[in-house]
């Protein structure tokens, strides 16, 4: 098992987006490999007693490691519940807006320059683009039209 350093996140080739791995399993890796750590030298205290001395301090990073990351799940979570809420909110509030426009454009009429007043674009007619006419081909002279048998 691995660890270190988290990587960062992962730029595939030819796809120009980012991905970014689950690096909550890779940081539950490391704390996991912690515990290993602990249980290992816990187990060899005998062989390696001058390493049980920081066993406490690695117990108490990985219980916290632990705790942070059920408050990181919980905050996501609560993220994405206002995340929905938010969009809802905000699809509500479009039709709302959409209504009032429609209502001012009826009640004062969708030409009236009053709308600019509330942020609506009054109806200025629709300029179209003059199209081109293409060229003519050219025309060919009779006398080059006679065949050279007939002078």
């Amino acid at each position: 098992m691995a660890t270190g350093p988290i990587p960062d996140p992962a730029i595939f080739p030819g796809k120009g987006k980012e991905v970014e791995m689950a690096n909550e399993w890779l940081y539950m890796n490391t704390v996991n490999g912690w515990d290993k750590m602990d249980t290992a030298v816990t187990a060899n205290a005998d062989k390696v007693p001058e390493l049980e001395v920081n066993l406490g301090a690695l117990r108490t990073r990985s219980q916290r490691a632990r705790q942070l990351f059920a408050q990181q799940a919980a905050l996501m979570a609560a993220k994405q519940e206002v995340t929905k809420e938010l969009q809802q909110v905000i699809q509500e509030g479009n039709s709302l807006m959409k209504f009032l426009r429609e209502g001012l454009k009826a009640y004062l009429g969708k030409y009236s320059e009053k709308l600019t007043e509330f942020g609506v674009q009054p109806f200025r007619g629709i300029t179209r683009k003059v199209a081109e006419k293409p060229p003519l081909p050219e025309t060919v002279a009779p006398s080059d039209l006679t065949p050279d048998s007939v002078k």
